[in-house]
């Protein structure tokens, strides 16, 4: 009995040990750049600060616009489903198998999964990463579960922030917590990556909310962060950089041009 809990410990021991290696080898590493594509209808769209009712629709279709990024050599790729996001559900399902069965690229998707099948569905399908933001405020038991069953390399909370607040359920609803004690909690749960966004900034080209990520980076320094929301040029890149985020999400700056893949690649020069 005596050699089997030290059998647990040693495990339980190695598991943290590993991960808060996985932290420290991220931090202040090369950041990575992740070009992002949101879907409705099977469409690539995007919104205006979190509105669906400014909805901007671009051509080609997702797919065709992963295989370009795949193409300039990017290795990861960003998918929003914001039908999904809004429903509740994954609806999107036929653009998410037909990116990660076509393509080699690393992805992550989120919006509107609520459900452990749903998460296991899609990482059956190869999805690198599963973006949880509902379920995670939520149902942080569930999210537990997911944490166990998956591992946290697998799990990511999308957290929507405005005025200091917590947005969900396609940053249409406001939590009843204060932002630092939504990240305590995440933290405490096993939660080691987020996904970050300044939703007043997110579409609007505007420039990122550096403070908010400076302020996490020195107050959380366990997290990974991915940063989203309002990148326009080469040097929001450079100084993001500098806040210690892990990975950084480029949506409309690269749909409307304003940063081609060639500048995502070389933000640094």
């Amino acid at each position: 009995m005596k050699e089997k809990t030290l059998e647990i410990d040693r495990a339980c021991f190695f598991k943290a040990f590993t991960e808060w290696f996985v932290v420290l080898q991220f931090k202040g590493c090369i950041m990575k750049i992740i070009p992002a594509i949101d879907v409705i209808n099977g469409r690539c769209v995007r919104l205006f600060k979190g509105d669906y009712n400014f909805q901007k629709d671009y051509l080609p279709s997702p797919f065709e616009v992963a295989k370009k990024i795949e193409q300039a050599g990017f290795s990861d790729l960003h998918l929003i489903d914001l039908e999904g996001a809004k429903e509740g559900r994954v609806v999107n399902w036929p653009v998410i198998e037909q990116i990660t069965q076509n393509t080699k690229l690393a992805v992550e998707v989120g919006g509107g999964v609520r459900a452990k099948d749903e998460v296991a569905r899609l990482l059956a399908l190869g999805v690198q990463r599963i973006m949880l933001g509902s379920l995670a405020l939520q149902n942080p038991e569930i999210l537990k579960d997911l944490l166990v069953a998956f591992g946290s390399e697998k799990i990511m909370v999308d957290i929507g922030w405005k005025d200091g607040g917590v947005y969900y359920h396609g940053w249409q609803e406001k939590a009843d917590k204060e932002f630092e004690q939504v990240l305590k909690e995440l933290l405490a749960l096993g939660v080691n990556r987020i996904l970050l966004t300044d939703v007043d900034k997110d579409g609007a080209l505007q420039g990122p909310n550096f403070g908010l990520y400076e302020r996490v980076g020195r107050d959380f320094p366990e997290l990974l962060v991915t940063a989203s929301g309002g990148i326009s040029s080469k040097s929001d890149l450079r100084r993001l950089k500098n806040s210690g985020v892990e990975a950084v999400v480029v949506g409309k700056a690269f749909h409307e041009g304003w940063l081609s893949l060639s500048d995502l690649q070389n933000y640094e020069r």
